[in-house]
């Protein structure tokens, strides 16, 4: 939920952690299947599924558990070499616990007070912003729709200039003779391509709809041009707004994050001496 995507990374990377430091340390479980074990340490169901979120490569049950038995073979040598009772070994762990500490707290912190903005709380971070949300390029925002044939897009433009996009592209869905078609695509210059179709959006006023544009010999589309905004004007609300909605996000994280901290400095004793 926070700038969710770099949330969700912070908790996929804590999980992860404690997986390596801590998932060799299971005895034998009382009452519970085990799918994997080496020497005195057991892989419940549990604790595989638990591991299974967080392979992102989606391996398989077989190749999970072999990393597990990787791991927990490394694991156990290094018991059995002193490496646990390495003074360097201590302190990254007890860093590694601060870290992953105070990552779990703010986390938390962040699940309690900060939320999704509201309408009114949106459209007030975006009239205070909106000229940071200028175009870097040309964009153009379309609807869009390809056939196998040329007379079934010919016969479709001809519906589409006597009713509105939603009502004929309705009674399209199902028809077998389109191939694909997009609903207010808000599109740079650089990500239209055909040329052709570029070419043929560029000569479009809005609300008009094109020729059938024959993009190879059993593709043919028809472009109906909603809006188009030039470099360095500004987009509106309902078109970006899962842009601002991240921004938006952004800024109130870091400042729940700051006052948290400004409170906690307020809280205690701190000291911090010079050279």
């Amino acid at each position: 939920m926070i700038s969710l995507n770099k949330l969700l990374r912070i908790s996929i990377f804590l999980n992860v952690l404690v997986a390596i430091i801590f998932f060799g340390c299971n005895k034998e479980p009382e009452k519970q299947k085990y799918v994997a074990r080496v020497n005195d340490s057991y892989l419940t169901e549990e604790e595989l599924g638990e591991l299974d979120s967080l392979f992102q490569d989606r391996a398989s049950r077989s190749e999970i558990i072999k990393r597990w038995v990787d791991k927990e073979l490394l694991y156990q040598e290094a018991i059995s070499t002193g490496i646990t009772d390495d003074d360097k070994f201590n302190r990254i762990i007890n860093n590694s616990r601060r870290e992953l500490a105070s990552s779990m707290l703010l986390n938390k912190h962040l699940e309690d007070n900060l939320k999704k903005p509201n309408d009114v709380e949106l459209q007030g971070f975006y009239d205070q912003h909106k000229n940071e949300f200028k175009t870097e390029e040309n964009i153009y925002v379309f609807n869009s729709a390809s056939f196998k044939n040329e007379n079934s897009a010919i016969r479709f433009r001809t519906k589409l200039v006597e009713a509105n996009w939603e009502d004929v592209i309705e009674n399209y869905v199902e028809d077998k003779s389109m191939i694909s078609y997009r609903s207010g695509a808000a599109l740079s210059e650089a990500e239209i391509y055909p040329i052709q179709m570029l070419n043929l959006i560029k000569e479009l006023n809005p609300g008009e709809v094109s020729i059938v544009l024959e993009e190879n010999f059993d593709k043919y589309s028809v472009i109906h041009l909603i809006q188009s905004f030039r470099k360095g004007a500004i987009q509106p609300l309902d078109l970006i707004e899962d842009e601002v909605i991240a921004r938006f996000v952004s800024e109130k994280r870091e400042e729940i994050i700051d006052k948290y901290l400004e409170e906690l400095y307020s809280n205690n004793e701190i000291e911090i001496k010079e050279k």
